[in-house]
């Protein structure tokens, strides 16, 4: 009978490390398909992926990966609320939070730049400017997010600041500005929005918060 229990703590082991290994692998050729910009077969892979992890802290970076590489496609609607699932777990301080909350401000404010409707424009906006708030009081020296708060503030008291009735009213192309600021944040270093995989596969039992990023 021990010699059974034995066994099958082996076998239980190996199965294990073999499904590691298949994550492991999974992980690899998702971000290799997000760094050649392939972002809708990075898409597919991460959302695999998701679908296989165990525990918070896996879901939470698969979240956050799938988010990244749907925002990467102009997918802010789906973007922003995995970016929100990711941003809950841990510690207030943690870079994975911190990163996500940054993400998903972006990506409200994506969608409030893409909505016609100026009350869900100035709602979506408002969001925005919270989560950029949000990140300010826990470091203050956060120079993005100074930069995209200010942004989108100077938006948001444009949408609300009466109109002046005028025969030809000036363009202050504030509109493309905060497009272009935003969508250059995300996209001069693309690859640092994600969670890089160890260089080796960690051994068992190996504690993943502890992998540096590279």
């Amino acid at each position: 009978m021990m010699f059974l229990h034995t066994l099958l703590i082996a076998v239980t082991f190996l199965t294990s490390m073999q499904e590691r290994l298949v994550e492991y692998r999974m992980q690899l050729k998702a971000y290799a398909l997000y760094e050649q910009h392939s972002y809708r077969e990075a898409e597919v892979a991460f959302e695999e992926l998701r679908s296989r992890v165990n525990g918070q802290k896996e879901i939470n970076r698969a979240c956050f990966n799938l988010a990244c590489a749907l925002y990467m496609q102009g997918k802010f609607n789906d973007a922003a609320p995995l970016f929100a699932q990711s941003a809950k777990a841990g510690s207030k301080y943690s870079e994975l939070r911190q990163r996500a909350i940054f993400n998903e401000g972006d990506a409200l404010a994506m969608r409030a730049i893409e909505n016609k409707t100026k009350s869900l424009k100035t709602g979506l906006f408002r969001q925005s400017l919270n989560r950029f708030k949000t990140l300010l009081l826990t470091d203050a020296n956060d120079g993005n997010a100074k930069i995209n708060y200010e942004i989108v503030r100077r938006y948001l008291h444009e949408l609300e600041t009466p109109e002046k009735k005028s025969p030809s009213p000036p363009s202050s192309g504030i509109n493309n500005n905060v497009a272009n600021r935003l969508l250059d944040n995300a996209q001069q270093d693309e690859s640092s929005l994600m969670r890089r995989p160890p260089r080796s596969l960690p051994p068992a039992g190996h504690n993943h918060t502890n992998s540096k990023d590279w």
